[in-house]
């Protein structure tokens, strides 16, 4: 999955708009995903550069780890097809 199949798919999931979404895709380029450390910290910055509130900034990342987490098993099970 590229970057703008990310956006897309994060803007469809979420109701954000293409910057929104383009601005949150930095975010996570940006910042290490696993451990939930990070997540609070994606959550919070998500809350401050989108000016929205922590529970949408939750559900979006909740939907961006599914995302991800979609691309790189579609990667894996391609290997073995």
């Amino acid at each position: 999955m590229n970057k703008e199949d990310f956006i897309s798919e994060l803007v469809k999931q979420t109701g954000l708009t293409n910057e929104q979404g383009a601005a949150a895709n930095d975010i996570f380029e940006n910042t290490f995903l696993a451990g939930n450390k990070n997540k609070d910290l994606i959550v919070s910055q998500l809350t401050e550069k989108l000016g929205i509130d922590e529970s949408k900034a939750d559900m979006i990342y909740t939907a961006a780890i599914g995302i991800l987490s979609s691309g790189v098993l579609d990667k894996v099970t391609s290997i073995f097809k």
